[in-house]
Order: structure tokens, then C-alpha cells, then sequence
């Protein structure tokens, strides 16, 4: 790879970041859910500007993902000011994801026609996923930022560095998004901004892994999907408050992720430099999942399970020899007993 190339991912990520940084300006007395906008329109700018000035005309597969990305922005914008149907919602993401599957970024295990959907359901799937981190206290912005800038390492080991300029510019708009997301009464990125970053980056796995080996293919697509899979499944199990209030943002949820990325990309670049087996890169990235997603629920279970321990003990007996019934309060020193009279 020529050194021109090699710098299209360096300046659509510098790009994407001074514009992130200059269009989300903290806001007094008002969350705008404009945020999205703001970094899909980074992204979009960094890396076309970066593909063109360093390699010329656009690939045709950064044009798909970048329109298919945009429509999915528009419908995360619609769901921001107002309600949208579930159904609406996956039928817009399901054509979308279709597009660029015929642009060739699609999923190829099997090397048949069934290759076309199982493509588009994973994109449908890794998308929604990444739509629920924007629920986690700036968790979005942050994985965004890691997960996009391995990708873009890993496209450059690959040989792609269109892919690569895409992932880099995703990561910049996300890291000059970062300060903004976590700031309470500043910025909220919103479902159109959750939406595009995890259409972005699952097209662009599924773009370096498109006519690899099974164990490739498998590696690629599990390993920066990790963190959106973890922080979708401890959204999920979440313990509400009480009256029936939904349950706060998870502050330190996005560390957490963060690192599961950094780990994940780590392992990615791995596979990608032939240091680690991709077969067993994807069966440990399964295992941990599976692991994380366990944890996370028998966690939520033994928390919830604390207070209804506490509530039945003052229900049941200790034993046989003790009457059925409410355990009395015992006196304080406050409330002595009433003392005792003595008659005649």
C-alpha cells in the first residue's frame, strides 16, 4: 500500500473529529436530540473528504453503507421527536440493509443465496443492538470511538483502506462526541446517532470479512459486535425502580465497554496479523458473550432477589415453636416498656 492511501483513515478521522467537536456544543436549559445528526454528518463529510483527497472516487461499497447509514440516521431522527412502530422501524432498516448487501458488503458463510439474508438480519440485529448503548450513560460514543478505530487498523492490515478512511471517520465524530455524551444537560446523541454508528461499523466488519474463510468470517463479525451484544443484554436485564420507574443510566457501564473493545479490537488485529487462529478467536468471543450475558442476569437476579428475601422473613416462621405471623418490632430506647403497677 502506498503512503497516500495510508493517510485517507488519519485525515477522515481528524476531519470527523474537529467537525463532531464544533457542531455539539453544550447547550444550556435544553437536551437537544440533534446529536445524531451532527455525527452521522461528520462522518459522512470526514470520509468522503479523506477517501477522495488521498485515493480518488469513492468505492462503491462506502457509497452504499454511507446512504443506507443516512436513511437509518433519518428513521433514529423520526423516533427522536416522535413515536415510530416497531414494525416501520425494521422494515426501513431491513431495505436498507438489503442495498448494501447487493453492493457487496454481506456475510458470506455459505457461499449461496442464503448468504443474502442471513446478511441482512445480522445487520437488522447488530444495529438495534448498538441503538440501546445510547442508553448507558455515553457508552455509545465510547465504543464507537475504540471499535471504529481497530476496525480501520484491521482494514489497513487487510488491505482496505476505503474501508478503513469509513471506520476511521466513525471514530473521530465519536471521540469529538465523547465529552458531550456523558455531560448531563449537554448533548443526547439519540437513536438516529446509535443507529448510524452501529450500521456503520457492523457493515464495515461484514465488509472485511465478505469472501473470507468460515473461521474468518465468524471472528470477524463476533469480535466487534462483543461490546454491542454485552451492552444490549445488561440494558435488557436491568432492574427497574420502583413504581414502575425505568431505571437510570448506567454510569459505569461505559467504561466497561470500552474495554471489552479495546480487547476485542486487539484480538481482531490479531487474527488479521495471523498471530491467533480465527476459529478460536470466534469460539473464546462466544464464550465470553455467553459468559458476560450469564453474569450480567444472575446478578440482576440475586439483586432483586435481596429485598423479597427481606420482605418474606417477616412473614415466615423461624420454627415450629414460634407463632405464625408478623415478627414484632422490637422496642428501641426510645420507646421503653410502660411500667409496671403494683396493686395492693
Amino acid at each position: 500500500m502506498t503512503p497516500l492511501p495510508a493517510l485517507a483513515p488519519a485525515l477522515a478521522g481528524a476531519v470527523a473529529c474537529l467537525l463532531a467537536a464544533a457542531g455539539l456544543r453544550p447547550v444550556r436549559r435544553a437536551v437537544p436530540y440533534l446529536g445524531g445528526v451532527t455525527l452521522a454528518a461528520a462522518t459522512a463529510g470526514a470520509a468522503v473528504t479523506g477517501t477522495m483527497t488521498a485515493m480518488g472516487p469513492l468505492d462503491r461499497r462506502v457509497s452504499a453503507v454511507l446512504l443506507a447509514a443516512a436513511a437509518v440516521a433519518l428513521l433514529g431522527l423520526i423516533a427522536d421527536v416522535g413515536a415510530l412502530p416497531l414494525v416501520t422501524r425494521l422494515i426501513v432498516e431491513s431495505v436498507a440493509a438489503g442495498g448494501v448487501v447487493l453492493c457487496g458488503v454481506q456475510v458470506t458463510l455459505t457461499g449461496d443465496w442464503l448468504d443474502g439474508p442471513v446478511s441482512v438480519m445480522w445487520i437488522v440485529a447488530m444495529t438495534n443492538a448498538y441503538g440501546l448503548l445510547d442508553r448507558l450513560g455515553g457508552a455509545l460514543a465510547a465504543v464507537g470511538a475504540v471499535t471504529g478505530a481497530f476496525l480501520a487498523g484491521t482494514a489497513l492490515v487487510l488491505g482496505d483502506p476505503s474501508l478503513a478512511a469509513l471506520a476511521a471517520a466513525l471514530a473521530g465524530a465519536c471521540l469529538g462526541a465523547l465529552p458531550y455524551g456523558r455531560a448531563r444537560g449537554r448533548v443526547r446523541l439519540g437513536p438516529s446517532a446509535s443507529l448510524f454508528a452501529g450500521f456503520v461499523l457492523t457493515c464495515t466488519a461484514a465488509g472485511l470479512t465478505a469472501g473470507r474463510g468460515t473461521a474468518v468470517v465468524a471472528a470477524g463479525l463476533l469480535l466487534p459486535a462483543l461490546a454491542a451484544i454485552v451492552g444490549a443484554g445488561a440494558y435488557a436485564v436491568r432492574r427497574p425502580r420502583r413504581a414502575g420507574r425505568p431505571a437510570g443510566p448506567a454510569r459505569n457501564a461505559a467504561p466497561a465497554l470500552c474495554g471489552v473493545s479495546a480487547g476485542t479490537g486487539t484480538a481482531g488485529l490479531a487474527v488479521a496479523l495471523g498471530w491467533v487462529p480465527a476459529s478460536t478467536a470466534a469460539a473464546v468471543t462466544a464464550a465470553t458473550a455467553t459468559a458476560l450475558l450469564c453474569c450480567a442476569r444472575l446478578r440482576h437476579d440475586f439483586i432483586y432477589a435481596r429485598p423479597m428475601w427481606a420482605w418474606a422473613s417477616l412473614w415466615m416462621p423461624a420454627g415450629d415453636d414460634r407463632q405464625r405471623g408478623r415478627v414484632p418490632r422490637p422496642r428501641s430506647a426510645g420507646n421503653p416498656p410502660p411500667p409496671v403497677v403494683r396493686r395492693g
